[in-house]
């Protein structure tokens, strides 16, 4: 611990300025940048502190120094993981839209907002590769019936002994060769995104109008646009995005630790930061198989249903993971918990003497958000430092390497 440190620890002992630094101290215990989940690390085997009491001079000492203290207590405890997350839209019900053709946009049918049915359409665009698409396929169905009204009259002489063998091969030849061009035709027209129907009235028809529809791929609502009548498009531009919101994502970070416990198929509960006292249920539905090398965290995917309407992509918030059945457990606050250098401490106070407090080597099982699980190291009825646990910390710090800029022993006997 540094010297300045210390300073601030002698003036809060001698000077009773306790609470305020009791807030500004940050718990070694927490995940942090510099201190990376301590508060899971086992007991180093070769530790003493819990053979080291401290007894400090007086009552008064105690009261100057601004301990609070918790009995420590077993009761049921459900495991909850709780972590960020943030709301997308469902990938499954969600389409960017583009042309399957160049052209010039001539018509834009929904604006954002509005809601739109499996195959309406979305954006007309004025298309010539589709009319000159349709003409081939026109031809070529044309040049099928020829070749194939050919072919019979040849064949019909062939049998009445007027005609030729051969040319009633290179009749029928040329009609699988225009069977063949008329089936890629065909298929030109459904790859430019006509349905059979619509190829069928082309046929029928005889149509070869230019006009493309951009149509919907389901129910949902249009939640991007941006096309714009006159603009030249390419088949690559997007044009107009939909999604089906009645169900929405909730992507978590997860930590590599809550593999141990978190799998598909568990419920959660998400709320936001703009939605207050607003909660949405879910069921965990996918975790990656990828951690993040930068962040070492792993995604996971939360469905939600969102029948109201009230959420929107890109809303952050928290997600709580139910990760297994309620059992009895000891918790006790997150406050109480110190890290003195190789282990995870709690200060027993003694139940002979009001002025006597032993370090306890903790295991720790869960962060229960507030409070740790605790697995070793507390009985129920001990009586635990909490405000102020990080001062008797100092103190083990203090005699491991020595005093720092002032004394602080006139506590103890």
């Amino acid at each position: 611990m540094n010297r300045c440190m210390n300073v601030i620890l002698c003036a809060t002992l001698c000077g009773g300025a306790c609470a305020g630094i009791a807030r500004a101290q940050s718990s070694d215990t927490r995940t942090t940048a510099g201190a990376e989940l301590r508060w899971q690390r086992a007991p180093s085997l070769g530790c003493v502190t819990s053979s080291t009491a401290f007894t400090l001079s007086s009552p008064d000492a105690v009261r100057a120094a601004g301990f609070e203290f918790a009995q420590v207590q077993s009761g049921p405890l459900t495991r909850t993981i709780e972590r960020n997350a943030e709301v997308a839209y469902n990938a499954n019900r969600y389409a960017r839209l583009s042309s399957r053709a160049g052209g010039v946009i001539v018509d834009v049918m929904k604006d954002l907002g509005e809601p739109v049915k499996k195959g309406e359409a979305l954006v007309i665009i004025d298309s010539t590769d589709l009319g000159a698409a349709k003409a081939e396929f026109l031809q070529a169905v044309e040049t099928v019936n020829l070749w194939d009204a050919n072919a019979k009259r040849e064949r019909a002489l062939l049998d009445k002994g007027a005609g030729i063998e051969r040319e009633v091969l290179e009749a029928e030849t040329k009609l699988a060769e225009a069977r063949i061009a008329l089936s890629k035709a065909r298929q030109r027209l459904r790859s430019l995104g006509l349905r059979e129907q619509h190829i069928d009235d082309v046929q029928k028809n005889n149509d070869t109008s230019s006009m493309l529809m951009v149509t919907a791929s389901f129910d949902g609502l249009v939640v991007e646009r941006s096309a714009v009548l006159g603009e030249v498009v390419e088949p690559s531009t997007p044009l107009v995005s939909i999604a089906d919101t009645s169900v929405m994502w909730a992507m978590l970070d997860l930590i590599e630790a809550d593999l141990a416990v978190v799998k598909t198929g568990q419920q959660a509960s998400v709320t936001v930061d703009g939605l207050a006292g607003k909660s949405f249920g879910g069921r965990l539905t996918w975790i990656s198989t990828q951690i993040d090398p930068k962040t070492r965290t792993l995604k996971a995917r939360v469905e939600l249903d969102n029948g109201e309407g009230l959420l929107r992509a890109n809303m952050f918030g928290r997600a709580r993971i139910s990760a297994g059945e309620s059992r009895v457990a000891i918790t006790i606050p997150k406050e109480a918990v110190q890290w003195e250098g190789c282990c995870n401490i709690a200060f027993v106070r003694s139940d002979t003497d009001d002025k006597t407090f032993q370090p306890a080597r903790l295991v720790l099982g869960f962060d229960t958000g507030d409070g740790y699980e605790v697995v070793d190291g507390l009985k129920p009825g001990d009586m635990i430092v909490t405000k102020g646990s990080f001062i008797l910390k100092n103190e083990i710090l203090k005699n491991s390497v020595g005093a720092g800029c002032c004394e602080v022993d006139h506590l103890k006997k």
